[in-house]
């Protein structure tokens, strides 16, 4: 045996000499064309990145022809895209994924809304229209026009808005609102696109959606005319959309709800309105109505509930493909990665909603919602905090009634958020109804905004859930 072994390790020790030497040999190869080797890899390089450029058109179709045929490598294709749009690469490879959506997939739809716009109306001749009616009567968007309408105001930086319902938003209300805000010194409208109930507001042309809404006309109509008369009148539009809670969905796909381990679905006061983040059919549903409403021109689209539930039993609830609560932050983050690529191939801006609590960042509020900002905020542009005073717990920070001290709620939670990210604009949420309040006035608002502007808040957005506004000063 010992014959053997010493056999053995000799073989061994020939092989490990032979193996070195034929390394040595491939560096020794290697360093004699290092040069000749990168200059490959750069041309091979710039190659992809002329194609990127010189035949979008192509690529495109290539691309296209994938998508249709629900080929593994659209998907692959598409999440490489994402990615990339995202780093510094998206300036080296402009996205054939982007070019499909925005000239290929994009015009055919176009087009038919168009002629569909023009059928309407010459069908129904105009009776008496206020403002914002004629306009939407008599303007047919041109291509340029439904993605950036006539006058391109400023943004997101230094926005301030009010918060429209579907219904107040809706042409033949909205005038008012603007008349307010314009004397206000205001310069943004938030308006519901997808509400909390999960009513889409506007004419949608995605069968799915459709489904949902049973019988009920959208208040807005058609979205693209409405956007560009916002424009006209020198708004910057936000299209705010309600994500994961969505009571329409949820009761029309029990398979998207949000489950229980007994399989039963997750309650919210006796009624099931969430629906899992994680769901695919969930991501593409949202997805769908985000890209068509892009479409119109809008300047941002808003998150609002970008979370898992905090109520009901959402400790023994059965999460889609989560093994823990410490991955939901994960989950949502990968999403807004998606919506974050399509406005940005829009070349419009993406904020989130979130609770205002969550600026403090306490372990058990990111374990049920998810909102862990550390990463939800960087797959976005601006973050609105919800820091209604009201909406504190009484005797939250020694505050025994958070809801009369308007200024300090704003300037902590903003900091909070600002020591967080020093990239994101940070837009909060104000306060404008009287709920808990002592004595509200319209000085209450002017505390806030003047606690929001010491922390560094950049704007602001007015809430009322039913957009009675009243004048107020701008600190």
């Amino acid at each position: 045996m010992s014959v053997f072994y010493s056999y053995a390790e000799g073989i061994a020790i020939i092989l490990s000499v032979l193996l070195r030497l034929a390394a040595e040999s491939i560096a020794q190869w290697f360093r004699r064309r290092a040069m000749r080797i990168a200059a490959v890899f750069a041309a091979l390089a710039a190659l992809v990145i002329i194609a990127h450029h010189a035949m979008p058109g192509v690529l495109a179709a290539a691309y296209a022809d994938l998508d249709r045929a629900k080929s593994p490598w659209a998907e692959r294709w598409r999440t490489f895209d994402t990615k990339c749009s995202l780093t510094f690469c998206a300036s080296f490879f402009p996205s054939p994924v982007r070019h499909y959506e925005l000239h290929v997939k994009e015009e055919g739809g176009f087009q038919k809304y168009l002629a569909a716009l023009k059928r309407r109306n010459e069908k129904n001749p105009p009776a008496r229209l206020v403002a914002a009616q004629a306009f939407i009567r008599n303007f047919l968007p041109q291509r340029a026009d439904a993605y950036t309408g006539r006058v391109k105001p400023r943004g997101p930086e230094q926005i301030s808005a009010i918060y429209l319902t579907g219904t107040s938003a809706r042409p033949a209300r909205v005038d008012k609102y603007l008349d307010f805000s314009r004397k206000q010194g205001l310069n943004g409208i938030v308006f519901d696109i997808k509400d909390v109930f999960g009513f889409v507001n506007y004419r949608t042309e995605i069968p799915e959606v459709r489904m949902t809404q049973g019988k009920t006309p959208p208040p807005l109509g058609d979205i693209a005319p409405l956007v560009a008369y916002y424009k006209e009148k020198k708004f910057y539009t936000i299209a705010r959309v309600a994500l994961f809670q969505d009571e329409l969905m949820a009761g029309k796909f029990a398979d998207r709800q949000i489950k229980l381990k007994s399989g039963a679905p997750l309650l919210t006061k006796g009624r099931t309105v969430w629906v899992d983040p994680n769901k695919k059919a969930v991501q593409d549903y949202n997805l769908a109505i985000i890209r068509e409403v892009l479409q119109s021109g809008v300047d941002e689209i808003q998150l609002d509930y970008v979370r898992y539930p905090a109520e009901g039993d959402w400790k023994i609830a059965a999460y889609h493909g989560l093994n823990d609560f410490g991955e939901k932050p994960r989950i949502i983050t990968q999403f807004l990665q998606k919506v974050h690529s399509l406005t940005r191939a829009y070349g419009a801006h993406l904020s989130l909603d979130v609770f205002g609590v969550v600026a403090w960042q306490e372990p058990l509020d990111i374990k049920s919602t998810g909102q862990n900002m550390h990463i939800l905020s960087q797959a976005t542009d601006v973050i609105s905090p919800m820091l209604y005073p009201s909406h504190f717990g009484l005797s939250f920070g020694g505050i025994q009634n958070p809801a009369d001290k308007p200024a300090l709620f704003l300037e902590e939670g903003v900091q909070k958020l600002r020591d967080i990210t020093s990239k994101q604009i940070i837009r909060p949420w104000v306060q404008a109804f009287k709920w808990r309040v002592t004595n509200y006035s319209p000085a209450y608002i002017t505390e806030q905004i003047r606690g929001s502007k010491k922390a560094g808040g950049q704007g602001y957005l007015l809430w009322n859930a039913g957009n009675a506004y009243e004048h107020f000063r701008d600190p």
